[in-house]
């Protein structure tokens, strides 16, 4: 009866070890999620104005008061019949904290103008529907509510090649 109280003691301490870390790394994995998540998304617009020959948004907007990415198919507000990524409540978009977007060492990055990023029918970025006419590059960082696990971000470039960034808290952008 013993040996059995010592071994579950064990179990314990060791369980009370590993689970900070095991939190941590779930924490992790939710963010690099995100980051594909959002980044599959700039691409399913992408296709989509392709497909329909017209031009495609992806916009940012609130969905039952999370923030979410969705591609405007139907030409407005969102509907739920877009496809759409709801970012988990612990992940948030533009973090404080998060590096500046210059550090990717991309000419003319630009953050998430007005939340809408458009595509013409050949697929590249359109930057008259959103931008404002000025070419850059987009950029989309995304950050854990805890400050922990670092930054991830998305890149889309002028002819809609998207990238995936990541970056330590004070350090700079290296691709993922």
């Amino acid at each position: 009866m013993v040996e059995l109280v010592v071994v579950l003691g064990l179990m314990l301490v060791l369980s009370a070890i590993g689970l900070p870390r095991l939190v941590t790394s779930m924490s992790v994995y939710k963010l690099n999620v995100a980051t594909s998540s959002v980044q599959n998304l700039i691409e399913v617009a992408r296709f989509n104005a392709v497909r329909r020959n017209s031009t495609i948004s992806l916009r940012q907007t609130l969905v039952n008061g999370q923030a979410a990415f969705y591609v405007d198919l139907a030409g407005g507000a969102y509907v739920n019949t877009d496809p759409v990524y709801v970012v988990p409540t612990t992940v948030r978009v533009a973090p404080a904290g998060a590096p500046a977007a210059a550090t990717t060492g991309l000419a003319n990055t630009a953050a998430l103008g007005g939340g809408c990023i458009s595509f013409n029918s050949r697929g590249v970025v359109d930057y008259t529907t959103c931008g404002a006419g000025v070419q850059s590059v987009w950029f989309i960082s995304l950050g854990l509510t805890n400050n922990n696990g670092g930054f991830r971000a998305i890149t889309l470039t002028p002819m809609g090649q998207a990238k995936s960034w990541t970056a330590p808290a004070g350090g700079n952008w290296g691709t993922m």
